[in-house]
């Protein structure tokens, strides 16, 4: 391998990173297990070759630099060589869900039909399975196998500050936002991102987290290929459909880096107890294992590490972060190889004075709570009150940030750009804090509940909660509410996968639950079916679409109340 010291160059575009990895090493490679776990391996000289091909079909079918198309195949493969042939044209991508099916209520098809409007029309590049159209006229979808290949293509006349791609946001608290980012944002934070982890040749990183969320795409896919090293896609459904061949795929491949959530974490542990015990298994090569897209749950963090320690896995390898796509990605990062901090906080304290007081972690009453690190190279954060005035350190307030990473704002949306920026300053919608130098987050603001004048957030309540044993972590979301009649405040717990006749019990539990450790009440559950509890392309509750749902009054008949307790 020649020298990698010199990867930071600022005025690189995403055409020069591919070059540069085609032409460095020969065994650097992607590769694209099967739900046997047998491996495709593609060389990234043979990814440029492909993505030549694919760039001169999209200009034999009319798009020119600056274009923008829209990706949702439901195929890491393709979906990577499209992108690939976005970026040699200049044509702006963006990579969505893709629908399945466009018969009765789809969360992704109606972003897609959202995002198809925002672009302008765009063509939206699909697999070959998909062959109904929905509400789209047909002919602008279209499929990697139709296009001409023959010919050759002009080379765009690029910059660092053109628009690269447009990320379109979860979703989590609203409508998706395109978040624009450009070649040089993107080189900016893969930069970060590769100090962070001090990622370099031999490592090899692993991935199943979807090409169409930030952490997939620029996170697993494209530092990689920054940092020069080889990288495992896993396919999304298959990781949801067998958990374990994640594990597997770490031990076979001797992966050093790999990312999960809250979310894949349970999806795993719930397949471990459902089935035999892991054997066989060496995770001693990981060195940092990311952990965010949310607030950290740390006992579903903790009861990971004891499983897999067995097998070789280091806890200080745990690596808790932070990130989002207004920030291209990568915000902050716990210290590589050392154990992260988990503290106990005054939970009063914390809701009442938004000061951050450490307490015993024994204390029932604690909010416990794991950092999320230092911010990472070229970014600054600080927490300000509602004024956008900072705070002193130890006092919770709303994350900020700047720096070269930062997006310019959202495309075509110029009332939410303003809205989200102050000064130079980003507003995350992050509620967190300093504490020794280092951040913790404790919610997100739109996720607030309000009960007896205080703050409360939805993710605690639902990590308490999913220590009865009737509920299980990802199963249950809270929302609040004013009732109009009553004119007092409601908090509703939502409950997937419970039969009716255990109900009642829970809302009991629950009640006892809350009132013992915090003082409040639980005024309603709401049955659901596990398909109706929401989640973005991360595993994020979105809990403000239940909230929607309940006040349109779509859950009558599911909803117990101290009513049905009294009934007893």
């Amino acid at each position: 391998m020649p020298e990698t010291n010199a990867y930071y160059q600022p005025e690189l575009t995403l055409p020069d990173i591919l070059y540069r990895a085609a032409s460095t090493e020969p065994g650097l490679f992607i590769g694209f297990p099967d739900r046997t776990g047998s491996l495709l391996t593609v060389t990234y000289q043979e990814l440029l070759d492909r993505a030549k091909r694919v760039a001169a079909g999209l200009f034999n079918l009319g798009l020119r630099q600056g274009d923008k198309l829209m990706i949702a195949t439901g195929n890491n493969k393709e979906t990577v060589e499209l992108v690939w042939g976005c970026f040699l044209l200049g044509v702006v991508p963006t990579i969505l869900q893709p629908p399945g099916t466009f018969s009765g209520y789809n969360p992704s098809v109606v972003k897609l039909l959202n995002v198809y409007d925002q672009l302008g029309c765009p063509y939206i590049f699909m697999g070959m399975e998909v062959r109904d159209s929905g509400e789209l006229p047909a002919g602008r979808i279209k499929h990697i196998g139709e296009l001409d290949l023959a010919g050759a293509y002009p080379k765009p006349d690029l910059k660092p500050g053109d628009l690269a791609f447009i990320q379109f946001s979860s979703g989590s608290t609203g409508d998706p936002k395109g978040v624009m980012l450009t070649h040089r944002n993107l080189m900016v934070n893969m930069n970060s991102f590769r100090l962070g982890l001090d990622m370099h040749y031999p490592d090899i990183m692993d991935n199943w987290m979807p090409l169409f969320h930030d952490m997939g795409l620029i996170g697993c896919h494209l530092t990689p290929m920054y940092s020069l090293i080889s990288q495992i896609q896993i396919e999304t459904a298959d990781f949801i459909m067998n958990p374990i061949s994640w594990l597997n795929q770490m031990s076979r491949q001797k992966i050093t880096i790999s990312g999960c959530t809250n979310f894949g974490l349970s999806l795993v542990l719930r397949n471990i107890k459902r089935t035999k015990p892991l054997t066989g298994l060496d995770f001693s090569p990981i060195k940092a294992l990311l952990i965010g897209a949310e607030p950290i749950s740390v006992r579903t963090m903790q009861e990971f590490i004891e499983t897999i320690k067995p097998f070789g896995f280091r806890p200080e390898a745990m690596m808790p972060g932070y990130g989002m796509a207004e920030a291209t990605l990568a915000i902050s990062f716990a210290s590589l190889m050392k154990p992260s901090k988990v503290t106990a906080f005054d939970a009063s304290l914390l809701d009442r004075e938004n000061r951050a007081k450490p307490v015993v972690l024994s204390d029932s009453s604690a909010r416990v709570l794991s950092e999320v690190g230092v911010a990472l190279p070229d970014i600054g954060i600080r927490i300000t009150d509602m004024d956008d005035n900072v705070v002193d350190d130890g006092t919770v307030g709303h994350i900020q940030l700047k720096g070269p990473s930062i997006t310019s704002g959202y495309f075509n949306n110029p009332v939410a750009t303003a809205e989200v920026f102050c000064g130079e300053w980003l507003r995350t919608g992050d509620i967190g804090f300093f504490f020794e130098g280092h951040l913790y987050i404790s919610g997100r603001f739109k996720n607030i509940i309000f009960k007896n004048g205080r703050n409360y957030f939805a993710n605690d309540l639902e990590e308490m909660a999913s220590t009865l044993d009737d509920i299980t972590f990802g199963k249950i979301c809270f929302g609040g509410i004013t009732s109009r009649e009553t004119g007092q405040d409601k908090i509703i717990a939502f409950v997937a996968g419970m039969k009716e006749e255990k109900a009642v019990e829970t809302l009991r539990a629950l009640r006892s639950l809350m009132r013992s450790n915090l003082g409040i009440t639980v005024d309603e559950l709401v049955l659901v079916k596990s398909n109706e509890i929401p989640k973005t392309s991360s595993g994020k509750l979105q809990r403000f679409k239940l909230m929607q749902r309940y006040t349109s009054g779509d859950f009558a008949g599911r909803i117990k109340s101290s009513e049905d307790l009294q009934n007893l």
